[in-house]
């Protein structure tokens, strides 16, 4: 696949991943769909991104940049943290939410500017 179908791919599979964390703080009841979909868009998240490491002609076996570490980083504390806030820490998973937003940013600035 070429650069823009995995660019395309990870931010919308962002996009959607971030819409149903938000969806799931704001009701009040469990829905099995949106917990599904969370870790099927972190996964698509995952793949993609890699396939951008491809694309961009990083070389397996090299040790990766700053930046990608600090992605990479970022990506397991949103989809790791996400789920267990929401579901044991639900009080403060608005707080979270936003910090997972600024978060977002941070990682699309350094991806842009590869920092």
């Amino acid at each position: 696949m070429s650069y823009q179908v995995y660019k395309m791919l990870h931010i919308v599979s962002i996009v959607i991943f971030f819409s149903c964390f938000y969806a799931s703080i704001q009701s009040n009841f469990s829905m099995k769909l949106k917990k599904i979909l969370m870790g099927v868009m972190s996964l698509i998240i995952l793949v993609a991104g890699m396939g951008l490491i491809a694309r961009l002609g990083i070389p397996h076996g090299e040790p990766w940049p700053l930046w990608l570490k600090a992605k990479l980083g970022i990506w397991a504390v949103v989809v790791i943290g996400a789920p267990v806030v929401n579901k044991r820490f639900s009080v403060h998973a608005h707080k979270y939410f936003w910090v997972c937003t600024v978060l977002l940013v941070v990682a699309s600035y350094m991806a842009n500017y590869k920092i």
